[in-house]
Parts: structure tokens; C-alpha cells; sequence
């Protein structure tokens, strides 16, 4: 009796010692298994940030680079060079409409002066229907009639809560809308692609690759003070035009921000005002369009 307890006692010590090796066995293969594991997540780490570093320093050709600029449209000087007063401007150059207005090559800037007892106020403004940069000698002015269709349309689409459902007949027709507004639509096609441009990269955080870097030259040439918007016409102009100057100059804050890289979640707080002020244009030009514009 006690010899088989023995042998009982002895097999299941040995059982238990063989537990004890397929245990040691067991987690050093799952040691093993996590090592690799970490191993594989460090490797793709390392290629994720390899590859984000290649991509943010592509290099591309001038014609590449060139793509993601802004396209603008090279004009002569656009300064008229006589001095006009108010009442020469209006009897010589407003239409029956109301609206005054010249072609990029007409010379379309032009100095008004008005004279006071004791001055005399010169306003350099710009009558055409596109926004100018007289230094540069570029005009942002869409090229065809199908891109001016495009974004007529879509800022139809973009209805403020009051006028949901509004029938597009009910808003004035692109020719009927005023240079400024006419202005703003074309910036706002043309700047659309640079702002996402930004965007993307942010969300790739690709913060030296040419589209960011591009992208933010552009938004800062928009933002100088030397680019002319179209000179309000209308009493509703004037508030268009103000909201219109707000945007230009966030533009420009997002241009000349410094180390966008290093200071992050200032910068999208930058970029997220400008882009939503920049998408509140939609908006307002909506409502412009349904009120009356110069009388027809």
C-alpha cells in the first residue's frame, strides 16, 4: 500500500514538475511572441514616420510648384493716370444701373479726389469686378464662363436658416450682382483649394511638404494690404466689403504664421477662423444675392 502511494506520490510529482516546464516553455514563448510583436509596431512606426518624412520633403518641379499656387491673370498697370473727382466719375462713367465699372483693360484703379475747405482726400479705388494686386500686376479673375457657374451655384446652394427653400429665381443673376459681390465669388473659387491644400497637411501633420509651405505663401500675398477688392457700390456692399476685409486679413495671419510646426494648436486655431469666416462668406454673399443690387 504505501509503495503504491509512493509511485502515485512520485507520478504526480513528476506530472507537476512537468506542468512547471510546459508552463516555463508556455510564457517563454509568449515573451517571445510579444517581443516580436513590439518589434513589428516599432518597424511600422519607423516606416510611418520614414514615409512622412519623405513625403514632407518631395521634391517638385517648378511647374509642380506652379500648380499649387493661386492662378492669377498678369495685366498691364491697372492705374488710370488722371485724378478723377466724384462728379466727374458718376457723369462720365456710371451706367444707367447705377454701377461703375471698368474692364482689366481699362485701366481699372482710379484715384478719386474730393477736395474740403481746408484738404484735399485722394481715394485710390478699384472698379472692376476682380481683386488686383497692382504691384504684382495680377488680377484674381476666374477664365471661363463654366468655373463662374460652378461657383454661382454653389453659393445658391449655401442658404442661411432664414432662407431655406428659396428659389433660385428669386436671386439676382451673376450679371446682375455687384462687382464686389462678383469679386468675392471668384476669390472664394480660387482660394478653396489652397485652404484644403493646408488642411490636409495639418491632418498629416506634413508641415514642410511644398503644398503647406506654398499654400501659406499664397494665403499671405492675399492678405497684403495692396490687393484692391472691388469698391462697394451698394448699401449692402459696404457691410459685404467689411466682411471681406476681416477675411483677407485672417488669410494673411495664417500666411505669415511662424513655426506652424512647432506651435500647433495655436495655428489651428488660426486656421479654423479663417476657414470658418472664409465658409460665413458663402453665407452672406446668399443673402446679398436675394436683396437689391443697383436698380434695373
Amino acid at each position: 500500500m504505501m509503495k503504491k502511494w509512493l509511485l502515485v506520490a512520485a507520478a504526480s510529482l513528476l506530472l507537476a514538475a512537468c506542468g512547471k516546464d510546459e508552463s516555463a516553455e508556455q510564457a517563454k514563448e509568449t515573451a517571445a511572441a510579444e517581443e516580436q510583436k513590439n518589434e513589428e509596431k516599432i518597424e511600422k512606426e519607423t516606416e510611418k514616420e520614414s514615409s512622412k518624412e519623405e513625403t514632407s520633403k518631395v521634391e517638385l518641379s517648378q511647374e509642380e510648384m506652379d500648380q499649387l499656387r493661386i492662378p492669377t491673370v498678369s495685366i498691364d498697370s491697372p492705374y488710370y493716370e488722371k485724378d478723377l473727382t466724384e462728379q466727374e466719375l458718376v457723369e462720365n462713367y456710371m451706367d444707367e444701373t447705377g454701377r461703375i465699372y471698368f474692364s482689366l483693360t481699362e485701366e481699372p484703379i482710379r484715384t478719386i479726389v474730393s477736395s474740403t475747405s481746408s484738404s484735399k482726400v485722394s481715394n485710390i479705388t478699384n472698379y472692376s469686378d476682380v481683386f488686383i494686386n497692382p504691384e504684382s500686376q495680377q488680377a484674381y479673375q476666374l477664365q471661363n464662363q463654366a468655373e463662374r457657374d460652378q461657383i454661382y451655384k454653389l453659393i445658391l446652394a449655401n442658404q442661411p436658416t432664414q432662407l431655406q427653400g428659396t428659389d433660385p429665381s428669386e436671386y439676382r443673376t451673376w450679371e446682375q450682382a455687384t462687382n464686389l459681390e462678383r469679386g468675392m465669388m471668384q476669390m472664394l473659387y480660387l482660394v478653396g483649394p489652397t485652404m484644403n491644400d493646408i488642411k490636409t497637411a495639418m491632418d498629416r501633420d506634413l508641415y514642410d511638404h511644398p503644398a503647406f509651405v506654398v499654400g501659406q505663401e499664397e494665403l499671405e500675398k492675399l492678405g497684403a494690404p495692396l490687393v484692391f477688392a472691388p469698391a462697394p457700390q451698394t448699401p449692402l456692399d459696404y457691410e459685404l466689403f467689411e466682411n471681406m476685409k476681416m477675411v483677407q486679413a485672417m488669410w494673411g495671419q495664417v500666411g505669415k504664421f511662424e513655426n506652424p510646426a512647432e506651435n500647433k494648436a495655436e495655428f489651428e486655431k488660426v486656421y479654423a477662423q479663417a476657414r470658418q469666416e472664409t465658409n460665413n462668406l458663402f453665407a452672406r454673399i446668399n443673402y446679398a444675392l436675394t436683396e437689391d443690387g443697383f436698380s434695373e
